[in-house]
């Protein structure tokens, strides 16, 4: 069996587990940085490993306000800066092919940030009037958290879905091969009177970050959340790839998981261009694929925003004790954050991104 694939972003977090896994006994410590001083930092710190301006600011950003709403793939991922480095030969994101309401970028092995942003803003500039279609293929890792590009466009004025595909790490049904990524995605749309609402989801029954947290720190798999070889429930991580078994993660919600799954699938490698399922091996293709389907609301209908705000009010509404949305949470932290003027990081990833910023 091959090695387990752990991605490099990936790789830092699971260093950072590790690292605070031998620290239990100890209060973890956590330093208050203002927003602008930590994307100022990280943004340094990525130059010092190789980006240029453009691509450190716009990765700095991405993950600082991941960080801000106390989401796992935020600045955990400068743990290990050298991982956070380009990949060799690797390019800047280029528009390759072109319509008034479509294109196709090429990610010349750029990190999913760097070119899923260029998607997500060309998306919503052609989507003006109407609606348009932009698919990203061979960039070298993930995008990260999806809600950041969602919000990004439904701040434009644009409702936005943004699907994304990954390496085979999740099982159709118990006993299949690993056949889908995570492949998560994203729906967001601009709402009258708050932030934007802004839906993010995986596919899968857990996302990869939260395998690799239980990988580190000792702990099982949530129940019903992955396979082992036999098609079996397992709470194991070894059962699974990832672990160095020959088992899988579960996708979500049985037969319409799979669908959702393979939706997500279909967009990103069929139509983006991303590595496809029985034409290649995405572990080793290094080839994600990412789609954005943005609209423009003022297209279609008058006042969209003002309807959006009665509907998620009254679902908010319609139980005695509210009704968790998607969103409120994430949403919660980041103004919690936002009125003290400081972003909780903790001490030891802080220090090691001060430290790289230095040497730029």
């Amino acid at each position: 069996m091959s090695k387990p694939v752990v991605l490099a972003a990936a790789a830092a977090a699971v260093a950072y587990y590790l690292y605070k896994n031998k620290k239990e006994e100890e209060q973890e410590e956590v330093v208050r940085v203002s927003h602008a001083e930590a994307l100022e930092k990280t943004t340094a710190a990525l130059k010092a490993v190789g980006w240029d301006d453009e691509g450190a600011r716009v990765q700095a950003s991405i993950m600082v306000s991941s960080e801000a709403c106390g989401n796992n793939q935020g600045l955990v991922k400068m743990f290990k800066p050298e991982l956070m480095a380009p990949a060799p030969g690797a390019g800047k994101p280029v528009v390759e092919r072109e319509t008034a309401s479509s294109a196709v970028i090429k990610g010349n092995q750029s990190p999913g940030m760097l070119a899923l942003t260029k998607a997500v803003d060309l998306a919503c500039a052609k989507a003006k009037g109407g609606v348009a279609s932009v698919g990203v293929y061979d960039t070298s890792t993930s995008s990260g958290q999806l809600a950041f590009y969602g919000a990004r466009a439904a701040e434009k004025g644009r409702i936005v879905i943004i699907t994304a595909n990954s390496p085979e790490f999740v099982a159709a049904k118990a006993g299949a091969k690993a056949s889908f990524g995570t492949n998560p995605l994203c729906f967001a749309c601009p709402v009258e009177g708050r932030s934007p609402f802004v839906f993010d989801m995986s596919t899968a029954a857990i996302a990869l970050f939260g395998v690799l947290t239980c990988k580190a720190k000792g702990q099982p798999l949530p129940s019903q959340s992955a396979y082992d070889a036999n098609g079996n429930w397992t709470r194991k991580v070894e059962d699974i790839h990832i672990g160095g078994g020959g088992g899988a993660i579960a996708n979500f919600g049985g037969h319409k998981g799979t669908g959702v799954a393979l939706m997500v699938e279909l967009l990103c490698a069929a139509l983006a261009g991303g590595a496809v399922l029985g034409q290649d091996v995405k572990k080793t293709a290094k080839n994600w694929g990412h789609h954005v389907i943005a609209i423009d609301p003022d297209a279609m209908a008058d006042g969209f925003a003002g309807r959006a705000a009665s509907i998620i009010k009254t679902v908010a509404a319609s139980h005695s004790e509210g009704v968790r949305l998607p969103g409120d949470s994430s949403n919660a932290i980041a103004a919690k954050n936002k009125n003290a003027g400081a972003i909780p990081v903790p001490k030891r990833i802080w220090d090691v991104i001060t430290a790289t910023a230095a040497k730029a």
